[in-house]
C-alpha cells in the first residue's frame, strides 16, 4: 500500500509541474483505485480522459473507457457463487456472453433482460477479453 501512496505523491508533483499531464492523472487515479479511494480515482481518470481527448491521445482515451466500463462488473462471494455479475445484479457475465454466443443481438438481449444497458454488454465483452489476455508460457 505504501508504494501506491508514494506514487500518488509522485503524480501530484508531476501534475504541479504540468497541470495538463493526462497520464499523471490517469496513473494517480489507478493508484487511488488500488487504495480503495474510488470517488477520487474516478475523478482523476475522468480528468485524464478530458485531456486525452484534447490532445488526441486515442490509446489513453480507449484505456480510460475500458477501465470505467469494467466497473460495471462486480464480484461478490455471497452472490451467484462468487461469479462476476453486472452492477451487483444477479445477472452473470457468463449469462450475457452465452446469449451473445447463441446469436442474440444486443437489442434482443436488452429485451430479454430489461435491467441491462448496452454498456453492460460491452463490459461483459471487455471482461472476457481481459481474462483472455494472459501471458502464455511455453517450454523450450
Amino acid at each position: 500500500m505504501g508504494d501506491y501512496k508514494g506514487s500518488i505523491l509522485d503524480y501530484d508533483a508531476a501534475i504541479n509541474l504540468k497541470p495538463d499531464f493526462a497520464y499523471a492523472y490517469y496513473n494517480r487515479g489507478c493508484a487511488k483505485e488500488k487504495l480503495g479511494q474510488i470517488c477520487n480515482a474516478e475523478s482523476d481518470i475522468l480528468i485524464a480522459g478530458d485531456f486525452a481527448k484534447q490532445i488526441g491521445d486515442v490509446a489513453l482515451k480507449i484505456a480510460i473507457e475500458q477501465r470505467l466500463r469494467l466497473r460495471r462488473i462486480t464480484l461478490n462471494p455471497q452472490q451467484c457463487g462468487g461469479h462476476p455479475c453486472i452492477r451487483g445484479m444477479r445477472i452473470r457475465v457468463t449469462d450475457v456472453l452465452g446469449l451473445l454466443t447463441n446469436g442474440l443481438s444486443f437489442n434482443e438481449i436488452l429485451e430479454e433482460m430489461p435491467d441491462l444497458e448496452s454498456e453492460d454488454i460491452l463490459a461483459c465483452l471487455q471482461f472476457a477479453a481481459n481474462k483472455m489476455d494472459v501471458p502464455i508460457l511455453t517450454a523450450l
